[in-house]
């Protein structure tokens, strides 16, 4: 081989190394793009950075600290599980308003039942299966009232609601529950690498829901019967069952999510449950779970908490009159809604 050819080939495959690694590159974020878009988040994923953006600027740099952006994290866990859990019934076509009275009657109990000041019960971890419990026989029941006795699930899960918010009340006399050395505290206050550990547990079970709804036959019916229960029961779906199953799963989600809120705050009071609706739902649709059912999944339900969470955040910081932070929320609110409710499925506006 002649020294020009040496040459010639020497230069062609430099230009193919120096080429190789952008060629990578741009495949990655083209994949990355595609992945985004297939995911169906990525317009919340854009509202989120716009939300950042904003108040980063508007104080400074201040709300992009990691200790800020921890605060956040840790804020948003609680109510993300509870969206996660909520947005199940929701994809279902239905609602479910009894978030409030579960949580408050859950509270109570992890009060009267783990080492505290108001009597001698001391059950330890065994509160968590019970809590759970507990939950889930609430769903069951917001299930049976709207499949068996065919009450629409806002008027069910009302009026559950207030019973079980009365319940609380009576059951803890009104009173607030101390809690003492419990072995939750741990988990709820503390962290892994800088993460808050309630954090990694949303992740947890943000995972595990979305592999549910996209890998197995329970996904399929839960989706199936928000697009159209009808067509679904002709097509052999057991949708009542299948209805009764994910209130009693979305009760389970508000049990656990009072058990961290009880420990979190050291104390059990009925009142704990107090103003959790109104965000999970703001959440949810924010996510871009579409309130008309068959539309979005337990990645939108976080994302819209996160926002939320983030964006309350931002206004705390900027010191923003509390009244103002509750009227950015209804707009934001009536926004999300206008933007994924699916109007072929009302027929008329009442």
């Amino acid at each position: 081989m002649d020294k020009e050819s040496a040459s010639t080939m020497q230069k062609s495959v430099t230009l193919k190394s120096a080429g190789y690694v952008p060629g990578r590159l741009a495949s990655s974020f083209k994949n990355v793009r595609q992945w985004i878009r297939r995911s169906g988040v990525s317009g919340q994923l854009l509202c989120l950075i716009l939300v950042m953006a904003v108040f980063a600027i508007g104080t400074h740099g201040k709300y992009l600290s990691w200790a800020n952006l921890q605060v956040i994290l840790s804020l948003a866990a609680i109510p993300a599980i509870i969206a996660i859990g909520l947005h199940q019934v929701v994809v279902l076509g239905g609602i479910d308003l009894s978030v409030e009275g579960i949580v408050a009657l859950c509270v109570v109990m992890v009060g009267l039942l783990a080492h505290n000041q108001f009597n001698s019960n001391n059950v330890g971890l065994w509160v968590v299966p019970i809590t759970l419990l507990l939950g889930g026989v609430a769903g069951t029941i917001n299930g049976l009232l709207n499949t068996k006795l065919r009450i629409p699930s806002y008027i069910s899960t009302l009026g559950m609601s207030w019973v079980l918010w009365g319940l609380a009340v009576f059951v803890s006399k009104g009173q607030t529950i101390p809690l003492i050395d419990n072995p939750l505290s741990g988990i709820v206050n503390g962290s892994l690498f800088g993460i808050p550990d309630l954090t990694i547990v949303a992740l947890i079970l943000l995972f595990v829901v979305q592999v549910v709804q996209d890998r197995t036959r329970f996904g399929r019916y839960l989706y199936a019967i928000g697009g159209d229960e009808l067509l679904s029961a002709q097509a052999g779906v057991k949708v009542d069952r299948t209805k009764i199953l994910v209130f009693a799963i979305a009760g389970m989600f508000y049990g656990l999510s009072a058990l961290f809120l009880a420990v979190r705050l050291s104390s059990a009071q009925a009142i704990t449950g107090n103003n959790l609706l109104f965000p999970a739902i703001t959440a949810i649709a924010v996510g871009g779970v579409a309130l008309t059912g068959g539309i979005g999944g337990a990645k939108n339900a976080a994302l819209g908490a996160l926002i939320v969470t983030a964006l309350n955040d931002g206004l705390i910081l900027m010191d923003i009159n509390p009244y103002a932070q509750e009227a950015v929320n209804g707009v934001v609110l009536v926004i999300a809604v206008a933007l994924t409710i699916d109007r072929k499925k009302l027929g008329f506006i009442k």
